[in-house]
């Protein structure tokens, strides 16, 4: 199956936030059920573009060397253009808040320059990869 991921990295400043972009591999897999004769990439993929966005930014913070993030929440969240096969997109997100070892960010999926997906996305640092990765 073919995965979604971030190809370039456009922007990114400390303490900002980050953008970056890609394009939706048109032989996905998903896009056999998600939707027969109109594919649409599901919501929760454009979702969890927007999560490996803010986990760039996270990662390449020198204090959050070999750390790992979950999405704690999702707000506001909007789809309000569909996202097909072989689509660019680009991912814009702006750190909202920072406190102890979680960060909520406003997140924007864009497709030619109009907001495709937004949403306000809270990240939190697992505390226990090991343990977690058992479970």
């Amino acid at each position: 199956m073919t995965t979604l991921a971030i190809e370039k990295i456009l922007w990114m400043k400390e303490g900002e936030g980050i953008t970056a972009c890609g394009r939706i591999p048109a032989d996905s897999e998903f896009f056999k059920d998600h939707f027969p004769g109109f594919p649409v990439l599901p919501g929760v993929l454009a979702l969890e573009m927007l999560k490996q966005t803010a986990e760039r930014y996270l990662e390449s913070l020198p204090e959050s060397l070999g750390s790992h993030y979950f999405l704690k929440q999702i707000r506001a969240t909007r789809f309000t253009k569909y996202l097909r096969p072989g689509d660019e997109w680009e991912s814009r997100l702006r750190l909202m808040q920072s406190a102890g070892e979680e960060t909520t960010w406003d997140a924007k999926l864009y497709y030619h320059g109009e907001v495709a997906v937004s949403a306000h996305l809270t990240l939190a640092k697992v505390k226990n990869p090991q343990a977690s990765a058992i479970a």
